[in-house]
């Protein structure tokens, strides 16, 4: 299997997250499937400067099934946990500043835009677990439930999506979700949408052919 595709893809997309400091160093960590083989950012990789030779290729119970001088990051468990729940393609997880301060306020980041319907709602807060263990991955499982992106209390954000580029988006999103939820909590309680309002925006998105909110 030819991975030079998918291996400048995640490369692209962990360069674009250290751009736009949705991670620092070698925090967070991106991963593409193709088939039952999983491309994951190794271990203490600095994205900012990862390269193509990098990334590590396993198969979906984690082990590195072409050589390489390289382990896998330590979220592998989460990675492969998304995978096997969700019919996603990529996955990623970063360290956003607001995303993080937002996971140590409440439980939920609401919808205080229209656009939370691209994760299909309010994006929920897994408590704090040790990362790259099981109880973190089943923490963040419970988070995702109908939704394609969570927020781990402090700790970061992860999203998935059916490429590198759509869970780079969502991350994205849930950042600037997490700026305005701040910007207003710091004034008042402000207003949130609920879940029927959200639905009426995806039906409307949809009907106009706008795919971005119908793409979950």
């Amino acid at each position: 299997m030819d991975f030079d595709d998918q291996r400048a893809a995640l490369v692209n997309a962990a360069h674009r997250l250290a751009r736009r400091r949705l991670v620092i160093g070698t925090g967070g960590n991106l991963s593409i499937r193709v088939g039952d083989r999983v491309l994951v950012t190794p271990s203490g990789a600095d994205l900012e400067f990862l390269t193509p030779d990098q990334p590590v290729v396993t198969d979906l119970d984690g082990a590195v099934v072409v050589d390489t001088q390289y382990r896998p990051t330590s979220e592998l468990l989460l990675h492969l946990d998304i995978y096997r729940s969700t019919n996603a393609t990529a996955v990623v997880h970063a360290h956003p500043v607001a995303s993080i301060a937002v996971a140590n306020l409440v439980d939920e980041l609401p919808a205080v835009h229209y656009t939370a319907a691209l994760v299909g709602g309010g994006v929920r807060v897994a408590p704090h677990k040790i990362f790259g263990t099981q109880e973190l991955t089943d923490a963040v499982a419970r988070a995702l439930a109908e939704r394609t992106a969570a927020l781990m209390r402090n700790h970061g954000s992860v999203a998935y999506g059916d490429s590198i580029e759509m869970a780079c988006d969502r991350v994205e999103l849930v950042e600037w979700l997490a700026e305005i939820y701040l910007k207003t909590a710091a004034v008042g309680p402000g207003a949130v949408l609920d879940q029927e309002q959200l639905v009426a925006v995806a039906v409307a998105a949809a009907q106009r052919g706008y795919s971005p909110i119908s793409r979950r």
